[in-house]
């Protein structure tokens, strides 16, 4: 299935999280947007305490082995702002505007979202994406 993936979907398969299983094969044809990708090198190196350079090393790997990078064209980043501004609340949908990229994505191209954070999952139900519910470190879905 092809599917777009949040930066947690590709940080759980870099580092190991309980999702990896379920996201490595999303990735030999996922599509990932440029804005999470460097989410995912900020995420790795300053959270989980790896090697920038280790980190650049496996993100090469998973654009070797078929995962998409997307720049985001102007219709998707306006349509990215448009769905923070219209579902952001702060303490209630703590939506990031890195998610709303992902979010814009997939539904430019018609293609689900995977990603564990209960924010976006609940707002790309309202939007009627179609949605892959990934565990996050405990176990939980959204």
């Amino acid at each position: 299935m092809k599917a777009v993936l949040d930066a947690y979907a590709v940080i759980a398969a870099l580092v190991g999280e309980r999702a990896r299983a379920e996201v490595e094969p999303l990735l030999k044809n996922g599509v990932v947007c440029a804005p999470n990708l460097a989410e995912v090198l900020d995420v790795c190196v300053r959270v989980h305490a790896n090697e920038e350079r280790v980190v650049r090393e496996r993100a090469g790997w998973l654009l070797s082995g078929g995962l998409e990078i997307a720049a985001l064209e102007s219709a998707v980043a306006l349509n990215a702002g448009a769905l923070r501004a219209k579902h952001y609340r702060r303490r209630h949908c703590e939506v990031s505007q890195g998610d709303c990229c992902a979010l814009a994505l997939a539904k430019h191209r018609g293609l689900a979202l995977a990603t564990a954070d209960p924010d976006l999952a609940a707002v790309a139900r309202a939007e009627e994406v179609e949605l892959i519910s990934l565990p996050d470190s405990k176990g939980k879905r959204p």
